[in-house]
């Protein structure tokens, strides 16, 4: 039977990511560099809160943007750590994982037609965005000579009258770069003198290991909407739960689109976030610590080998060089797991600035890291 599917979902490519993931799945003992899954546990006194929860009788419907307790505590949270200021009755929401905050915003802004600029390299579930909502993807190249930074003169002369949306993600997956703040005014004036609306993908904001972060919404402009995760600070990523702030209106706007998709985020995740809130903190930092280790063993090994493209200065990945190999990253990955049994993330899946590197995840022990690093090394000799 020939299915009548949606013509822009049927011709959209599936995550490349997943793609050798799925692949690595049915080879045993291979060494998993490719996925963004933190390797620690989620904190006991957050799993203890959840059985509590589910003990308790916490197991129906919230409202659609959350129990206010929680949204109360993320706006402490906001306050405290990214210098937000926002109302939890009105102007947070919940979602299903930083992802589902993010297409939220999307689906409350974009109609059919419009342009949403996404960054390359950039993270590729941003344009399966567009392909569900019908709008055209447009990519500013954030090259590595840059430190993948964003070229803003090609950024702005991208912005035509359809452009509605901007997205910024720093820290950056795939390349961990963090954006200084005078890119960060220049990305605003950019949005601002053309009326665009910034989506702000602040998913690693407690995953920095040099120098300060600023939110974005910090910088004066109304026209920013944040988005955060419990997945990658607390080790939470099958909790799924996430959140957005924001100008209300929108907010409110998402919150209808969240009504269409999930009515709301499990009870009881929203009660272990709670938790992660309400908690100790020192988890965050021994998490942060041990990536910023693994990102100095990394890039030592890299750069020993000529592979290190840029080094990162935030969340938990970092780009390598496979340009030596004379094909694209997507056979090459595909290739290098076959033969040499380690799995990671093809350059091609992020977009085409990344088109013959690699992405290699921190989440790993430092012994796979070590092993992997090395075995790309032999191959790529």
């Amino acid at each position: 039977m020939l299915y009548q599917l949606s013509n822009s979902v049927r011709e959209a490519a599936h995550s490349g990511i997943r793609e050798i993931g799925n692949l690595a799945i049915k080879r045993p003992g291979t060494i998993r560099l490719e996925v963004g899954q933190p390797d620690f546990p989620t904190p006991p006194h957050i799993v203890a809160a959840a059985k509590l929860a589910m003990d308790e009788g916490w197991t129906g419907y919230t409202a659609t943007a959350g129990l206010l307790s929680l949204r109360e505590r993320i706006a402490g949270k906001l306050q405290r750590v990214n210098g937000i200021t926002a109302d939890p009755e009105a102007e947070i929401t919940i979602g299903p994982g930083g992802v589902g905050a993010i297409a939220a915003l999307v689906g409350a802004l974009v109609e059919p037609g419009d342009e949403v600029l996404l960054p390359d390299p950039g993270w590729p579930n941003y344009r399966l965005m567009t392909t569900w909502s019908d709008t055209r993807a447009v990519y500013y190249p954030c090259p590595a000579e840059n430190g993948f930074g964003p070229d803003l003169e090609q950024l702005a002369a991208l912005v035509t009258p359809r452009t509605k949306v901007l997205v910024v993600n720093s820290p950056n997956n795939p390349t961990g770069a963090v954006y200084s703040q005078d890119v960060q005014r220049a990305l605003l004036e950019i949005a601002d003198s053309h009326g665009v609306w910034v989506v702000s993908d602040e998913c690693y904001d407690e995953l920095v290991f040099d120098g300060e972060f600023k939110s974005l919404a910090t910088f004066g402009s109304d026209r920013v909407l944040s988005a955060y995760t419990f997945s990658k600070s607390y080790s939470m990523t099958g909790w799924r739960i996430g959140y957005a702030t924001g100008d209300r209106q929108v907010i409110d706007g998402a919150v209808k689109v969240l009504e269409s998709n999930s009515s709301c985020v499990s009870t009881i995740s929203q009660k272990a976030a709670e938790a992660a809130l309400d908690g100790p903190q020192d988890c965050v930092g021994e998490m942060r610590d041990a990536y910023r280790r693994r990102r100095d063993l990394a890039c030592a090994q890299l750069e020993e080998h000529g592979l290190l493209l840029a080094r990162p200065s935030g969340a938990f990945y970092v780009m390598a060089d496979v340009s030596a190999a004379g094909i694209d990253s997507r056979s090459f990955a595909i290739k290098f797991l076959e033969e040499r049994g380690v799995s990671v993330a093809p350059g091609t899946a992020f977009g085409e600035v990344g088109a013959h590197a690699v992405r290699i995840s921190l989440a790993s022990s430092e012994a796979d890291l070590q092993e992997g690093i090395g075995r790309l090394a032999e191959f790529l000799a």
